[in-house]
């Protein structure tokens, strides 16, 4: 994909969930339960990092931990959100793939649905090694995105995939765009394998600990890796 064309499909992106903000927010009040185990891997007193933070909800699970938290999202309607619930902690505008943090600033970091919303396998490098960058040697990224290669979304990938392929389109192949909401606001995905994820991981920065899938009630699955700083 051309950056002209990522950088566009990142404006839009950013455009429907400041749009859908509170819409989105009301459908998920509570964090994910299949990945509360997750935060397991946040200790007290680490500084943490909460990369696409969204309306927040993953905070309460680190109070509960008693760590020093940052949560970014590049959507200020979400974090209008999230600053909303929760008025005192650490909310900001950002961009994942420029984060606007000193080297080695954390301790570990947390990035959950939030990669398939980045187009272009450039862009998702640098959000890879930005991540890296702000982590200490040795710590922890816990990662996850949804596991969208399911008969439910394959009629679509292959849809979008032909228009491509036809000139119709600038999405890659393995890319998605999906509706939410009463006003089907457009968002972008990009549909990973596990392997996929784990190469991007290894080419920038992290050695893989562990990848496994976590379902959710509605029966689809997260793909879950959780890597090491090299």
């Amino acid at each position: 994909m051309r950056r002209e064309a990522a950088k566009k499909i990142l404006d839009e992106n950013r455009e429907s969930y400041n749009n859908m903000a509170s819409e989105f927010s009301a459908t998920r009040a509570k964090f994910w339960e299949e990945l509360e185990f997750l935060a397991e891997h946040a200790a007290p007193g680490m500084n943490v990092l909460d990369i696409g933070c969204g309306n927040g909800r993953f905070y309460p699970l680190m109070k509960a931990r008693d760590v020093e938290y940052t949560g970014i999202d590049n959507s200020l309607g979400l974090l209008t959100e999230a600053r909303r619930a929760f008025p005192n902690v650490a909310f900001t505008e950002a961009d994942a793939t420029a984060l606007p943090f000193p080297d080695h600033s954390f301790d570990i970091a947390f990035s959950f649905a939030t990669l398939h919303h980045v187009p272009s396998r450039a862009l998702r490098e640098k959000f890879i090694q930005e991540a890296a960058r702000v982590l200490k040697p040795g710590s922890t990224f816990v990662l996850s995105v949804w596991e969208l290669w399911t008969p439910k979304y394959f009629g679509k990938l292959l849809h979008d995939a032909l228009r491509g392929l036809l000139g119709l389109t600038s999405l890659d192949i393995g890319d998605v765009m999906l509706t939410f909401g009463r006003a089907k606001h457009k968002r972008y995905l990009h549909a990973f394998t596990a392997n996929e994820l784990e190469t991007l991981l290894e080419k920038n920065g992290f050695a893989i600990v562990g990848t496994d899938f976590a379902e959710r009630t509605s029966g689809e699955k997260n793909i879950v890796v959780v890597a090491k700083k090299k």
